[in-house]
């Protein structure tokens, strides 16, 4: 892994990664430079999975949701939550990124995992 890369953690309290990705209130994006963290920004995510935004029968909103996450998380090499849609997962990749599904909850902790390239990804967790 190149030790240059920025990362956005879905989480709803800037501590933990968020365990349902479509329901995480924000995204801590993190920029690395050669494995030493140089920033740190905090991005307001729509919650799409809340009663008045979300339509399991309305393909398209799913599509137009996924742009606008890739939108928030544009400039990010990696996207990391503890719980992810196959759409989303699949969409991102398809952008060229690297949706990372993970075990553990703390951010600093995954994303110290991530810097020394250990952090695994449990795409078993995908649904």
């Amino acid at each position: 892994m190149n030790n240059n890369f920025s990362v956005a953690f879905a989480t709803n309290d800037g501590i933990n990664t968020s365990a349902h990705f479509g329901r995480a209130k924000y995204f801590e994006v993190f920029k690395v430079e050669n494995g030493e963290i140089k920033s740190k920004e905090r991005r307001e995510k729509p919650d799409f999975h809340s009663e008045a935004n979300h339509n399991h029968h309305n393909h398209e909103g799913h599509q137009t949701r996924h742009e606008i996450i890739f939108s928030l998380t544009e400039d990010c090499d990696y996207i990391v939550a503890a719980g992810m849609g196959y759409g989303i997962y699949d969409f991102l990749t398809s952008k060229g990124k690297h949706p990372i599904v993970t075990s553990v909850k703390s951010i600093d902790e995954a994303l110290s995992l991530l810097i020394e390239n250990k952090l695994e990804n449990h795409t078993k967790k995908l649904h």
